[in-house]
């Protein structure tokens, strides 16, 4: 903080500043475990970057997930314990991309995921009674409280690291939400919104 005052005093700083300025994503996960995704490395965006709509897609197949964060690594001696190895919950919004028969289309890259729109540390929110609601072109879709789901990420976690360790950052992320993905075309605006943790925006490119 005294740095970015004594910065800030400089008689220049105003020439330095960033016309359009945005939130970066708070987390490049080494791994981001999640039940059903595709088995391939995903590229990260943050909050109200753009996602980019993939060649050969008819499609896009929406899913809103909560991911557990981790702080601590784990064992195989030590699996996961929430109050021992967890940092904290952050917002994911994933995506399928899918042909005109509904079949999965598959990139090297895949569609990116988006991660936000913060981290917050697990002491500043329960997570079973976190109320999240999503929004696609401004219309709500889906509502409601995690409930088990929490125990649900904890559960995986820990059986994750008893197969093989976990490192600091990796996360696991789940969908709380019993109903369908939602079909996404291009230009939609897609909100996934949390108590405690905020909104993570993105729009699809037309």
């Amino acid at each position: 903080m005294d740095a970015a005052q004594n910065a800030l005093g400089r008689g220049d700083a105003f020439e330095w500043r960033v016309k359009r300025p945005r939130i970066l994503t708070p987390l490049f996960p080494a791994s981001l475990l999640s039940p059903g995704s595709l088995n391939v490395e995903r590229r990260v965006i943050g909050p109200e970057h753009d996602v980019p709509w993939p060649t050969g897609a008819a499609w896009l197949e929406y899913e809103p997930k909560v991911a557990a964060v981790l702080g601590l690594e784990t064992s195989t001696d030590e699996p996961f314990d929430p109050a021992r190895h967890l940092f904290g919950y952050t917002l994911v919004s994933d995506w399928q991309a899918r042909d005109a028969s509904g079949a999965p289309v598959v990139h090297a890259d895949g569609v990116p995921i988006a991660i936000g729109p913060c981290v917050v540390t697990a002491d500043e929110v329960d997570p079973q009674v976190m109320y999240l609601q999503v929004k696609i072109d401004g219309d709500e879709v889906a509502k409601g409280n995690l409930n088990g789901t929490a125990r649900s990420l904890y559960r995986t976690i820990e059986e994750a690291s008893k197969t093989a360790p976990l490192s600091r950052g990796d996360a696991l992320a789940l969908n709380p939400f019993s109903q369908s993905p939602s079909e996404i075309w291009p230009g939609a605006l897609i909100e996934l919104a949390a108590e405690g943790i905020g909104t993570l925006r993105n729009s699809v490119q037309r």
